[in-house]
């Protein structure tokens, strides 16, 4: 009996051994390979499939840095003929005419390019958006008026992967073709966003925005938006 209770704790020991030598080994892979993780883990989020040929160019809110100078790259390179910017809901209505808009923001840019284009607004149906879902009902709206059959969405990289999902969840049933063009910055890409504050901020922040907009088709209820 005692060879037998040696013999299966030796036998037990050889398993948690085993299984110790595997925990290690992967866990050394993935501090060796801690960057192809990260980015692929970014990347994910990444939705970039714009090509030539849209009714028009639509910058989501946020970003102003990024985005609206990406959508008038789109512009003179050619992807569509008109430019609009979605009307984000405005904050601290008392102070709120220190602050230049989106729209404001992007006639600068214009002006400072020397660039020929017309920047308008999308219509707000509450006011101004306060998230992505809001963003796209108003665009759908827009859509439906001006006969849109093919529309370019500008917003940053990190952003695509949820706000393509939120807008083809708003336009599904009709045949308008949405496609998602990533805007990058200076700051951080896919390959070393974990290296900034704002990096980890963005990317840590999607991975818990993204499932929520997967359980539903607007503003969330348990949610704030106002």
């Amino acid at each position: 009996r005692k060879w037998i209770l040696f013999l299966w704790r030796f036998i037990n020991m050889k398993k948690w051994l085993t299984v110790v030598i595997i925990a290690i080994g992967l866990l050394a892979t993935a501090i060796s390979q801690y960057k192809s993780i990260l980015t692929s883990y970014a990347e994910f989020f990444t939705v970039n499939n714009a090509i030539s040929g849209a009714d028009a160019i639509v910058v989501l809110s946020g970003g102003k840095a990024t985005r609206i100078p990406h959508a008038l790259k789109l512009f003179a390179q050619g992807y569509a003929p008109r430019l609009f910017l979605t009307d984000e809901k405005k904050r601290n209505i008392r102070f709120v005419h220190l602050f230049s808009t989106n729209e404001e923001i992007a006639r600068a840019m214009v002006e400072e390019l020397e660039m020929n284009v017309q920047i308008k607004t999308v219509p707000s149906l509450k006011k101004g958006a306060t998230s992505t879902f809001d963003e796209a009902y108003d665009l759908l709206q827009l859509s439906k008026i001006e006969g849109f059959n093919h529309l370019i969405l500008v917003t940053d990289a990190f952003h695509t992967r949820r706000a393509y999902h939120a807008f083809q969840t708003v336009f599904e049933g009709t045949e308008i073709r949405l496609e998602m063009s990533a805007a990058q910055n200076e700051i951080f890409t896919e390959s070393n966003w974990w290296t900034s504050d704002q990096g980890i901020s963005a990317y840590v922040l999607e991975s818990i925005k993204y499932p929520v907009y997967l359980l539903s088709s607007r503003n969330a209820a348990f949610i704030r938006n106002d």
